[in-house]
């Protein structure tokens, strides 16, 4: 499995708190997947299959079957997004704030069918959040249809959520008591930073000599094994400054 994903990046002191929260995981229940991604918040998933960054990096494909290399296919879609968020009508940076952990999706069915989030809400209003950064992902996926033939990946490789992803669905464990059992982490509030987008790839490992006269190696699950690039990062315009309320 191999996706583009694009997300809102936090500053760096939050991102670090996130990541603090994300190796906790891995160190208490043995959970791989929190540290599978960068600390981000995930907005949408991209197919990276026709710009062919999935196949093993630029100019890996015939190009009769390139419709674009994969660093012009980037580049593309980097200008369009600068563009796009640029202007008086450009969205800005949504002023969030951490509330609880909440899982997204379905624990018990499957691998990757559930995911463990840090929840999100709006600084000002709580509901606030959710068509701030549904905005922001409808933005990254009309240009990507419009400009280097990036269609919205579907099915998703894992449940969204407003809030910044720690982990995943993994073996039997119930992520739901994973949560109740993490301490409350300290509530943060911040603008967001910029619009990421981020490749990953699936590590395909390669038989043993002694293995291959027995068929095909197993893979791991995609998170054990993967590789992710940050493609493109693009600063968003600082959120208006908030009006002090008057005292009656």
């Amino acid at each position: 499995m191999a996706f583009l994903l694009a997300a809102l990046e936090p500053p760096t002191n939050v991102a670090r708190r996130v990541r603090e929260l994300q190796e906790s995981l891995y160190r208490r229940w043995g959970l791989v997947s929190p540290l599978a991604l960068p600390p981000l918040i995930p907005l949408a998933f991209l197919d990276p299959g026709s710009s062919g960054i999935a196949e093993g990096g630029p100019g890996t494909l015939p190009e009769a079957r390139q419709p674009a290399s994969a660093e012009r296919a980037v580049r593309l879609l980097g200008e369009d997004l600068r563009s796009a968020l640029r202007g008086a009508a450009a969205p800005r940076a949504p002023r969030l704030r951490t509330a609880g952990l909440i899982v997204a999706g379905q624990t018990g069915a499957g691998p990757s069918a559930a995911a463990l989030y840090w929840e999100l809400a709006g600084e000002a209003r709580p509901d606030a959040v959710r068509p701030e950064l549904a905005a922001l992902a409808d933005l990254v996926c009309a240009r990507a249809r419009a400009g280097p033939g990036w269609p919205v990946l579907l099915p998703l490789p894992f449940p969204l959520h407003p809030g910044f992803f720690l982990a995943l669905q993994e073996s039997e464990l119930d992520l739901r008591r994973v949560a109740s059992e993490l301490p409350p982490p300290q509530p943060l509030s911040f603008p967001g930073s910029a619009l990421a987008l981020v490749c990953v790839r699936p590590l395909h490992l390669e038989p043993l000599a002694a293995e291959e006269s027995q068929g095909a190696v197993e893979q791991p699950p995609w998170w054990r094994a993967l590789v992710w690039e940050e493609l493109l990062n693009v600063p968003l315009k600082k959120p208006p400054r908030e009006t002090p309320q008057e005292s009656g």
